[in-house]
């Protein structure tokens, strides 16, 4: 099926991986079944990988194995990875560009670091909103308390607006590690975007995702 598949190293890494070649695939466990279908991925010199949920439902020692193979895999030019995923500790460790679709439409693209460290999320009363400086507020959600804010500007409003609440950005909800942290505010409804599966890229986003060199962006992700 393969014309460049590596047999040898096929081996090598399920014995690294500790994947038994005289078992049948029907009896291994969740983590054994996905380290096996990355192995195979990664056997036969692809320049591309394209996973959806590939750590989906494993515990924390799998899942670290199966990002340490992505980033091994990552070390040679000219290799990429798209991954969607709503596991956010996957997407911030691994990858350097983050697009968010919506019913296939890109609703934000921007580059990790850009997110960690210059995205944030403002709790503010209903008076402190009447008084604040909107300019770099990116998207806006009514609570009952009053209004939570999606800025890229976190350090202008922590230098100018101080006694304001913010949170950092990033993808991570602090207490569920899903990918919701700042995105559920890009929704125009309650509960964010950021469950389920997303549906079709559009053919515009293919073109903008493979545009870019590999050698510069190695993993995208989407959600």
């Amino acid at each position: 099926m393969y014309h460049h598949f590596d047999k040898n190293s096929f081996r090598d890494k399920c014995e690294q991986f500790q994947i038994p070649l005289n078992k049948q695939i029907r009896n291994f466990s969740t983590g054994m079944r996905a380290k096996l279908k990355l192995l195979i991925a990664l056997s036969h010199e692809a320049k591309l990988l394209i996973l959806d949920e590939p750590t989906a439902g494993l515990d924390v020692v799998a899942r670290d194995e199966l990002l340490d193979m992505m980033r091994d895999y990552m070390e040679t030019p000219n290799r990429g990875i798209l991954i969607s995923s709503h596991i956010a500790g996957d997407l911030e460790s691994l990858c350097d560009d983050i697009y968010m679709l919506e019913k296939g439409e890109v609703i934000l693209h921007e580059d990790t670091d850009v997110l960690l460290n210059e995205y944030g999320v403002l709790k503010v009363t209903d008076e402190q909103y009447a008084d604040m400086d909107k300019n770099y507020i990116v998207r806006q959600k009514k609570e009952n308390w009053g209004w939570q804010l999606l800025t890229d500007q976190k350090q202008y409003y922590q230098e100018n607006a101080r006694g304001l609440a913010i949170g950092k950005g990033g993808i991570a909800d602090s207490d569920t590690n899903e990918s919701r942290g700042c995105f559920k505010h890009l929704s125009g409804g309650g509960t964010g975007v950021y469950a389920g599966k997303q549906e079709v890229f559009a053919a515009s986003v293919f073109t903008e995702l493979f545009s870019a060199s590999f050698s510069d962006r190695h993993c995208i992700a989407s959600f």
